[in-house]
């Protein structure tokens, strides 16, 4: 090959190249991002309206249908799905993969700005986001101190730690959770507000039009331009008070009919950590910034901020999202060099020269450095799941390094050639076969770029990673390995021999290969006992496809668990913190291993979706890392599920760790009618029988029990009679009872809410809502009980809906029963249960994901099957030399089932990328093997001793080529270290496939290369003599 002459010819011209490569790959090592996962770009664009006071019912009538038929004619939406709870709408378009999203976000403000007008006027303008994982969290912390109370802790968090960070390079933003905000809050009294003929809205008018900025125009004179600002600006309580409410001989003060305290928001929500009261510091970073290093420098900035504030103040790392990114990727590290050390070893043992190990030391980090060049030149981040192809390419790196670097050796054992001619012929001679197991290796992977969804997009970095480093190991075999064979490898003084593989010194491999003669040879006349067994194997494997299982993702022990604990509705904040008490006392008497535990409780803000649910407890719980303590994060979730069982009034949910988790149940089942009480009961009986099956756990509905209402009925005939609107009225009810945000409080450069609303006294119970007065234009007040009927209901806390149905949802966890099991139970509880008419049953979850999953990549394994005998067909320009190779892919399917049994594995999308992947490997020996079997054909040498001959020559290079990518891969296999759950399932299928098919095919590919030689010879005199 002319480039492996110029190589050899060009040593110091071919070196400098190199050492410029590597250069410029070690640099761009250092500027690649660091990242968990690769940057997605999800198709999920959120539209929130916050429509305050309205119900459930109301917001999902009033709002989410409007906004649901306003965005369902946008292009490329793959589903509808929404939220209504007290006060807001949450509608969710899922779009297609690869969707522009921003035009998708564009096209729905689009569509919105058509129906606005039928919103309510009340309602806020909705606000419509891209889904981005820059609004997830990449770091939360708590904040607490003993000697602090609530109060403090929130205004040291608000004023001095929220600026402080987020003044760190990469942090977008940082919001303080729990303790008690500062307010200024306006108590009215509605008993003096009657007596003076004044409203509570009136009042909440009087103070926001007290105060404000308004620009008057401007002055000018002849040498200068004034522009007028007019400052009305709330500076103290004492200036509050003393607003006139009503003018008259003597004007009434705000302080005449309500009391104005300088205090703090009613308490919704708490968060308690380690036992104690804090707050709970949650970080954003900007969307380009990169997670790691933003997590660095706030971790680095902490030691300053501590300095101003008081000496008990302590800072707790509760969520670090970097913490476990670093250890994957250090995890992956290691075992790459593990591998790599492994590898050069194995080379060693069969060569038994150090110089040709030293070769191969030497080409392997080229390669992969040079890789780390081009990832950067593709603008890819270093993450998981680019590290782990470059771990998984590890063994196959050197396949072409090895094949090359074999007929050398084989070349100069011959000893009638030169280095350089030895080195230039036994390159250029293998230089059509390595090229041609390159491209089937790498074609496997084309179809798996087409799978969509996260599926696809997740391995599209690792693919790219693998046909990088394949592609430069190809370049490096033609170039760096002959040149340096030239130059490090010498001439063998020894006399010319004709077969250097079987006439080395007594070693175990002259052993190994003389019985490997005597099985091949009996093979050769034994063919239909060959074929037989190798049918019998493959049949005999399938059957243990029923005991592997099946899972969507391995899940991974992150050393934190997630766990969301509901309790009964319309609980309050005061015997949620009871319950909290409890569960946290219970479980860290059973939990030794955990080292922090922050408890979030009552209605939290945010994107959560169960933050509007004022009966859910959300906890996050961290272990001590996974090498110091005897029991993993599963086990630890079996104790906390038994501990969690013995709590009344409760159920919970614990959320599943993985590279892929979307915080899907594994098992969810969508019962999908308008009518809810008739879903509802359907529900709960579900939940019962879902609860008999054993393996199933954290069995919940998204409904939980219907929370009391009160339904306030206006009479409109008496309205009438009034002069007053139903509008009135509630704008009268909402600032009594809700309260209103009336103006801000300035003070120090900070700014405080003055919220004006009954004192609480008045707004206790029923009776207190039905005493609530009403003010006429007149002056004169009348109670509402008397303009209105007030009755007492039942409302759902939250209604789901999907493509404009309602529906409830039943969801469990998997615990002892693999994902593909838990499905088929589900399919007996459906079959069981004789449905509506107007009721129907969609399954959702990680079993739906699955199934999507698993049949998108068989496509791509009938796929990569078709690309590589093509790409094989067009390189021995036959189309039966290709077909002969493609038994080696079933032959490979023996050793995956088999291997998946023995480690009791489940078949995982990841187990699957396996599969395909061996599609492509599989074929790389069969390659070599039917390669050179034509040579020796074309060369007149006889069928029989061509294959045997081909077989034996090409022992070796098969042998080191499997064994260097089998043995590449075990670490990664032995499931050590963080992260490493999510790969063991590829690489076992890897390890297991070449296992068999390397075995298999020393002996299968000959017996079949003899039967379809002997039927074309039989063919073509037949055709011949016609």
């Amino acid at each position: 090959m002319k480039l492996t002459s110029f190589s050899i010819k060009r040593k110091i011209t071919m070196t400098m190249m190199y050492i410029i490569i590597v250069g410029f790959g070690l640099f761009s090592l250092t500027q690649l991002k660091v990242a968990m996962t690769p940057d997605l770009d999800f198709p999920i664009v959120l539209v929130m309206t916050n429509y305050s006071g309205a119900g459930p019912e109301d917001i999902e009538n009033l709002v989410t249908r409007t906004v649901e038929s306003g965005v369902s004619s946008t292009e490329n939406v793959k589903k509808i799905s929404s939220q209504s709870s007290n006060g807001m709408s949450m509608v969710t378009l899922e779009f297609d993969w690869g969707t522009d999203m921003d035009k998708a976000e564009n096209d729905v403000r689009t569509n919105l700005d058509r129906i606005r007008d039928y919103l309510p006027d009340d309602a806020q303008e909705p606000i419509v986001l891209a889904l981005n994982p820059s609004m997830m969290p990449v770091m939360m912390m708590s904040m607490n101190a003993k000697n602090l109370s609530p109060a403090v802790l929130r205004s040291l968090g608000d004023d001095k730690v929220t600026p402080l960070l987020e003044r760190v390079k990469g942090v977008a933003s940082v919001s303080i959770q729990g303790g008690l905000k500062r307010r200024i809050n306006v108590k009215l009294d509605p008993v003096l507000l009657a007596s003076h003929g004044l409203s509570p809205s009136s009042i909440n008018t009087i103070i926001q039009s007290s105060a404000g900025l308004v620009a008057a125009g401007n002055i000018k004179t002849d040498a200068k331009e004034y522009n007028l600002r007019i400052y009305s600006e709330y500076k103290s309580i004492e200036q509050i008070s003393n607003i006139t409410v009503k003018a008259g001989t003597v004007p009434i003060r705000l302080k005449d009919v309500a009391t104005v305290e300088d205090g703090f928001e009613e308490q919704s929500s708490d968060v308690r950590v380690n036992g104690g009261q804090g707050v709970a510091v949650v970080i954003n970073k900007q969307s380009d910034a990169n997670t790691v290093q933003t997590v660095r420098a706030v971790r680095n900035a902490l030691p300053e901020i501590k300095k101003i504030l008081p000496s008990s103040v302590e800072f707790t790392t509760i969520f670090d999202s970097a913490e476990f990114t670093e250890k994957s990727i250090d995890n992956l590290s290691s075992t790459a060099v593990m591998s790599f050390v492994i590898v050069v070893f194995v080379i060693y043992l069969f060569l038994r020269n150090w110089r040709s190990s030293l070769i191969m030391a030497i080409s392997m980090p080229v390669s992969i450095i040079t890789t780390f060049a081009v990832l950067y030149l593709s603008n890819l981040t270093l993450n998981v799941i680019s590290m782990a192809g470059l771990a998984l390419a590890i063994g196959m790196l050197v396949d072409n390094s090895i094949v090359v670097l074999e007929n050398i050796f084989r070349h100069r054992d011959l000893g009638h050639e030169d280095m350089d001619v030895a080195a230039d012929t036994g390159a250029s001679e293998m230089g059509t076969p390595i090229i041609a197991s390159t491209l089937t290796t790498l074609a496997v992977f084309v179809p798996v770029l087409f799978v969509p969804g996260i599926t696809g997009q997740l391995f599209r970095e690792m693919i790219l990673t693998i046909t990088f480093s394949l592609s430069i190991s190809l370049l490096v075999a033609l170039t760096i390995v002959p040149m340096m064979s030239a130059v490090l490898l010498k001439k063998r003084k020894n006399k010319i021999v004709t077969q250097p593989t079987v006439t080395r010194e007594k070693t175990f491999s002259v052993f190994f290969t003389n019985n490997y003669r005597k099985l091949l040879h009996w093979s050769m006349y034994h063919k239909k006992t060959v074929i037989s067994i190798v049918v019998l194997l493959f049949i005999g494997s399938f059957a243990l496809l029923p005991m592997i299982g099946g899972e969507f993702m391995p899940q991974t022990d992150e050393g934190k668990i997630n766990l969301t604990i509901e309790c009964a509705s319309g609980i309050s904040l005061t015997h949620m913190r009871k319950t909290v008490i409890d569960i946290e006392e219970s479980i860290k008497q059973d939990i030794p291993e955990i080292t922090t535990v922050m408890f979030q409780f009552g209605a939290q803000s945010g994107f959560n979706p169960n933050s509007s649910k004022s009966n859910t407890i959300s906890v996050t719980i961290k272990l001590v890392p996974q090498k110091e303590r005897s029991r993993s994060q599963k086990q630890i979730e079996m104790v906390l599920r038994k501990r969690l069982d013995q709590i009344p009034g409760i159920s919970y949910s614990i959320r599943a760790g993985g590279m892929m988790g979307s915080g899907e149940s594994a098992i969810e089942l969508k019962i999908i009618g308008d009518d809810l009480k008739k879903t509802k009961a359907i529900a709960e009986d579900i939940k019962t029988r879902m609860e008999n099956v054993k393996g199933m756990v954290d069995v919940t509905l998204n409904v939980s029990d219907y929370v009391p209402q009160l339904d306030i009925h206006l009479k409109q005939e008496i309205l009438n009679d009034l002069n007053i609107s139903g509008l009135q009225v509630a704008s009268i009810i909402s600032t009594a009872i809700q309260g209103k945000t009336a103006a801000k409080l300035r003070e120090s450069g900070d700014e405080y809410d003055i919220y004006v609303q009954l004192d609480k006294k008045y707004r206790r119970d029923r009776d207190a809502l039905g005493n609530v007065l009403i003010t006429l234009q007149s002056g004169t007040t009348v109670p509402l009980r008397e303009i209105a009927d007030i009755v007492e209901t039942q409302s759902p806390v939250t209604i789901y809906r999907e493509n404009q149905e309602r529906y409830i949802s039943v969801s469990c966890n998997l615990a002892g029963l693999d994902l593909s099991a838990a499905r088929q139970e589900m399919e007996k509880i459906k079959s069981e249960i004789v449905l509506p008419p107007d009721i129907m049953f969609v399954m959702g979850g990680n079993a739906e994901d699955q199934q999507e999953s698993n049949f998108y990549l068989l496509i791509a394994f009938i796929v990569a099957v078709i690309l590589v005998y093509m790409v094989m067909a067009s390189q021995f320009e036959s189309l039966l030399d290709p077909f002969i190779i493609m038994f080696t892919v079933p032959l490979s399917l023996i050793g995956v089932f088999v291997i998946l049994f023995l480690t009791a594995t489940p078949l995982s999308v990841m187990a699957l990328v396996g599969v395909v992947m061996l599609v492509g490997i599989a074929v790389n020996n069969g390659i070599v093997l039917v390669d050179y079997m034509n040579q020796q054909r074309h060369q007149g040498i006889d069928l029989y001793e061509a294959a045997e001959k081909s077989s034996i020559i090409r022992l070796r290079p098969v042998l080191m080529t499997a064994l260097t990518t089998i043995i590449g891969m075990i670490p990664m296999a032995l499931e050590i270290g963080d992260g490493s759950e999510t790969w063991a399932p590829l690489a076992r299928v890897v390890i297991g496939g070449l296992v068999t098919t390397t075995m298999l095919t020393l002996v299968v590919i000959p017996v079949m290369y003899i039967i379809f030689e002997e039927w074309s010879d039989k063919f073509k005199l037949f055709f011949k003599k016609a």
